[in-house]
């Protein structure tokens, strides 16, 4: 792919608040003049022979079109290459995906085979916590101590 040229390639090109300053103290003649060499220059890189103040005010604006223009073409690599990177990835996950797929399935029907059963104490020993030195904590447990723990709440933001 070619580089791109951001003088023929932008739609655009930004003309920033603080250049308004400078512009109002040219003439409406020469502020138009500038005004058309900025668009000469963004669009097709040409510059327009201009003089005293509009020359001035034309280099500064210049070089920040330049400074945009290359910063965009940066942004247009690397959105390019994050494609490209992107494509490239999706191309592996697309077969890696495939593959994936075929195992699910072969899973599947075997699990159309078998029969699972909840099993209480073995769900304790699952939920064992090492911290607590193995104790297992039954349901039943907790509501009884919820139940006795709501009461003492509730007094002590009554207290408050």
């Amino acid at each position: 792919m070619s580089q791109k040229n951001y003088h023929t390639d932008n739609k655009s090109f930004i003309i920033y608040k603080e250049w308004e300053e400078c512009v109002d103290e040219l003439s409406d003649e020469d502020a138009g003049k500038l005004f058309k060499a900025l668009f000469d220059f963004a669009s097709r890189g040409e510059e327009l022979k201009l003089k005293d103040c509009a020359k001035f005010t034309f280099m500064f604006m210049k070089s920040a079109l330049e400074r945009d223009g290359k910063k965009w073409e940066k942004v247009c690599k690397a959105r390019s290459d994050a494609a490209k990177a992107k494509r490239a990835k999706g191309e592996d996950s697309a077969k890696a995906a495939k593959a994936t797929d075929k195992d699910k399935e072969k899973e599947k029907e075997k699990d159309k085979d078998n029969v699972y059963v909840y099993d209480k104490e073995k769900e304790k020993e699952r939920s064992a916590h090492p911290k607590n030195g193995g104790k297992s904590y039954d349901l039943d447990e907790f509501e009884k101590f919820m139940r006795d723990y709501k009461p003492k709440l509730s007094s002590q933001k009554q207290d408050d």
